[in-house]
């Protein structure tokens, strides 16, 4: 176990969903994955467009927190790789956790971008969330986000884009 004690799991595990086109949402679904591993819960980060040198630094730190984080592709997604395959990779990854009663924590970043893309079938989707292991909590990111995922979700916030100057002395070489 990570970080002082462990915080009691709810029953039922919550499914939260962040969208809009503002930025800051996988960012966010980190910080929850941060604390959820610090407080002992097993966490799980499953991406469906970032690949490995998208988010190096993240993914590195992730594996010294305990995070599991696989990475299922080099680079994006639409970087010349079969999308859909990709795709299929990472919800069978998502479904082998959701499935398992240990997890407490799954990130599936950038999921709705692969429902949108249409690479998943977005009933199998809902059913498979709606019939996860008692006690895990889901974090879904990407900008859109279809009626049925915000009807599941027991928290939904949506990122505005106010402004933005691609994070320039942030990230920038």
């Amino acid at each position: 176990m990570v970080g002082r004690s462990a915080r009691p799991r709810p029953a039922n595990g919550i499914v939260m969903l962040f969208c809009g086109e503002g930025w800051g949402k996988s960012a966010a679904a980190v910080g929850y994955a941060v604390r959820a591993r610090g407080s002992g819960w097993p966490t799980t980060v499953v991406q469906f467009l970032k690949g490995g040198a998208w988010n190096a630094a993240e993914i590195s730190r992730a594996a010294d927190l305990g995070i599991d984080w696989p990475v299922l592709s080099p680079d994006l997604t639409w970087g010349g790789l079969d999308t859909a395959q990709v795709a299929a990779d990472a919800w069978d990854r998502a479904r082998d956790v959701l499935g398992r009663p240990g997890p407490s924590l799954l990130v599936l970043d950038e999921l709705t971008h692969a429902l949108d893309g249409g690479w998943l079938d977005l009933d199998d989707v809902v059913a498979t969330l709606r019939s996860r292991a008692p006690g895990t909590s889901v974090v879904i990111t990407g900008r859109t986000a279809p009626d049925e995922l915000v009807d599941l979700a027991d928290t939904v916030t949506r990122f505005e884009l106010v402004k933005h100057d691609g994070k320039r002395g942030i990230l920038a070489p």
